[in-house]
This record gives structure tokens, C-alpha cells and sequence, in this order.
């Protein structure tokens, strides 16, 4: 590289999307001048006031060599941050395109991590619970197999065609999950857990030590079933969990910023999922005083290490549209109920209000073409 490492300027992807919009805000509230980087001009995190630069991705944002390009042009070198699973891969395939492109994560244990059905053993080794997987198999395979329901279904690859986890309980539901599924497609079968969602979110740095660290509980989910955060508290950190969890990330010899989600279950806390990348919750954390995305970028360029510091506990998340979509379909009660306490949103920020409006308006646009689309489809004549 023409240039050193500590003049890498940080670049968020994915900046349509509250995660995006939030890793943005945790930078420029670090000074570190972001580049925002969008698919088109109307991304919300292009209007943010933490955006020290803005561009747009020319051609296609699901390229690697695009990606690189627009990295290179608008910060050449830079480190992109993603938001969502896809563009972790974008992100390491365009760093290994062009050399002005600085991965925020190691690839090969980036990898690891993320594929479902390694991080059982992983965990494992680590002292970790994980919940019992009923099968690992194919679409295909999984219609002529017999199974015991309930479970939780999701796809192995972590960009596989599930974007989410199931819960099945009938053989006529998995059959219409399987219906929208290439056949050879992985698929993981686990037992389903039930009770509070609790999230760790973690900076671990070069040496294997931790940079940053914070805890939530989450009240509720949407999906109801097995979604993201939707209400949440900041709670004080379990220091052995996150000492375990510490052992597996440098066993692995992963570095970086990583959000993993527990459920209770019959050996303790069990490990349900490992997300390295900003998270739809990163907001709670960054109200509470701990900046992951600024930690997470100290690790990047080599900054001196920092012990990670105490953090405000008692603070309230709440993701307004999961509850207006919950009481839409039949669930007022989560609309009407109170934080009691301080409360942060998803969206919302009184000094950078922009990108909060924006997204609040594409949250409404995408619900009102899904319901389009909704009845379009069901008025639709049935060809035999």
C-alpha cells in the first residue's frame, strides 16, 4: 500500500439501513470523518451530519470490483464497515481485488464464524452452549425426512436464501419454507429455545484481548418468533460469558467487532448466532457510552490498545416499526407499552435527525408496496 495503515479512513456501507446509519453516527462521534457510502443518493446515512464524505457506488452495489473502485475513489486506502451478512463477502472479496481496500476482519476466520454449522464445535470448545441441532441437510433431502416439530430452521451460509431463522412447528409450514428454496440449498434443524434474547457485542483487538464490550436483554423481538431486538435494556456485562467467548474468538483468531445472540436453554445460555458486523441495535450501545464503531477502527489501523470502560446500564431501546407493524397485525399491546426509563430508538437522533426521517419513510414506502404487492397476488387468477 502507497499509504499506512493508520491513514485508512473508515467507509460505511449499507448506509439504507439503521445499522449502517448507526456505525456511521459511533465514527463521526469519535471524529474519525467517515465516508458514507450508498447505493443511491436517497440512502439515509448519505444525509447524515456525521458523513464527512459521500458517494455512490457506480454500477452494481452487489460487485466487488465496484465496491473496491468506490472505496478506493472516495478514501483510497479505506476500511468498509458492513451492516448485513451480504456485504461482509463483498467486503473481503474487495480487498482482495485491490490493495487500497483494508478488511475490517480476518477472511479465514470471518469465515468460520459465520457458517451455522461450525460454530456448535467452535462453541464447544470453548465451554459454550449451543442449542441441539436436529439435522443438517439439503432443502431437497429435508422433504422425504421424518422430523419431531417444533425446531428453528435457518440456512447454513450465512447469505443463504432464509435471511432469518423459522420456527416450524408443522410439516405443512416447513413444506412452504422448502417451497422457496433451492433444493441443494443447507439448511441447520435446531431445537427451539424460548425466553429473553440476551445480545453480547464485543471489540476483541489484534492480540487476542478486549477492546470494548456491552450487554443487553431484549424484551421482545420482530419477528415475534425469532427476530431482531426490538425492545431492549442495557444490562451490565457477564464477565465469564464474555471470557468464554473471548477464548473462542482467539482460538478461531478472529479480530474485529462481533454481536452474538443467546438463548436460554437446558445447559445454560446457549450461543443461537455471531454477527461481525454493525448490528440493528448498535444504537442502545452507543447511548450508553460505548462507541464500538470507533472501537472497532482503533483495532483496524493499529491504535494503541484501551481497556474497555464502564457503561450506563438501565437504558431503553425500542424499535418503533416493529411495534407499529406488530399492532397492525394484531399485537396493540407492544405498541402501547412503556420503556419507564430513558429510552434511545432505532432511528431517532435529535442532532442528526435527517437520516431518521428517511429511513422512517422507506420503512413506510416497503410496507405499503408489500401490501400492494400482498393483494395484488391474492387477486391474481389461478392458472391450473
Amino acid at each position: 500500500m502507497t499509504a499506512t495503515l493508520d491513514e485508512s479512513t473508515p467507509v460505511v456501507l449499507d448506509v439504507q439501513l439503521r445499522s449502517g446509519v448507526a456505525g456511521l453516527r459511533g465514527l463521526g462521534r469519535a471524529g474519525l470523518g467517515p465516508v458514507a457510502l450508498g447505493r443511491t443518493w436517497a440512502d439515509p446515512g448519505l444525509w447524515s451530519r456525521h458523513a464527512a464524505a459521500k458517494a455512490v457506488i457506480k454500477g452494481s452495489a452487489e460487485s466487488p470490483r465496484h465496491v473496491a473502485d468506490a472505496v478506493a475513489r472516495a478514501a483510497g486506502p479505506g476500511v468498509p464497515y458492513p451492516g448485513e451478512e451480504r456485504t461482509i463477502d463483498l467486503i473481503l472479496e474487495a480487498a482482495a481485488l485491490d490493495e487500497r481496500v483494508v478488511a475490517p476482519f480476518p477472511a479465514a476466520a470471518t469465515h468460520l464464524l459465520r457458517q451455522k454449522s461450525n460454530l456448535a464445535a467452535l462453541a464447544g470448545e470453548a465451554g459454550i452452549a449451543v442449542p441441539r441441532t436436529r439435522d443438517v441437510a439439503t432443502a431437497a433431502e429435508l422433504r422425504s425426512t421424518r422430523l419431531r416439530f417444533p425446531f428453528a430452521v435457518k440456512s447454513d451460509d450465512p447469505v443463504g436464501s432464509l435471511s432469518a431463522t423459522r420456527i416450524v412447528e408443522s410439516r405443512e409450514a416447513l413444506d412452504a419454507i422448502l417451497d422457496r428454496l433451492p433444493g441443494d440449498e443447507p439448511v441447520v434443524l435446531q431445537e427451539r429455545l424460548g425466553g429473553p434474547l440476551l445480545c453480547l457485542a464485543m471489540v476483541i483487538d489484534r492480540a487476542g484481548d478486549v477492546a470494548a464490550r456491552f450487554q443487553h436483554i431484549a424484551h421482545s423481538t420482530w419477528p415475534a418468533e425469532a427476530g431482531p431486538t426490538a425492545r431492549a435494556i442495557s444490562v451490565a456485562p457477564d464477565l465469564d460469558l464474555f471470557g468464554r467467548i473471548t477464548r473462542l474468538l482467539r482460538a478461531v483468531g478472529y479480530w474485529g467487532l462481533v454481536q452474538l445472540d443467546f438463548l436460554p436453554g437446558r445447559h445454560g445460555l446457549a450461543l443461537v448466532d455471531a454477527n461481525p458486523r454493525y448490528y440493528p441495535a448498535l444504537a442502545l450501545a452507543t447511548a450508553c457510552g460505548v462507541n464500538l464503531p470507533a472501537a472497532w477502527h482503533r483495532v483496524v489501523v493499529g491504535a494503541p490498545a484501551v481497556a474497555p470502560a464502564a457503561y450506563r446500564t438501565g437504558v431503553h431501546y425500542r424499535w418503533l416499526e416493529a411495534d407499529v407493524v406488530a399492532a397492525l397485525r394484531g399485537r396493540p399491546g407492544r405498541l402501547l407499552r412503556r420503556a419507564g426509563g430513558p429510552t434511545t430508538g432505532a432511528m431517532w437522533h435529535a442532532q442528526d435527525p435527517t437520516p431518521a426521517a428517511l429511513l422512517a419513510a422507506v420503512a413506510v414506502a416497503s410496507r405499503a408496496t408489500s401490501r400492494v404487492r400482498s393483494t395484488i397476488a391474492s387477486h391474481r387468477p389461478h392458472r391450473p
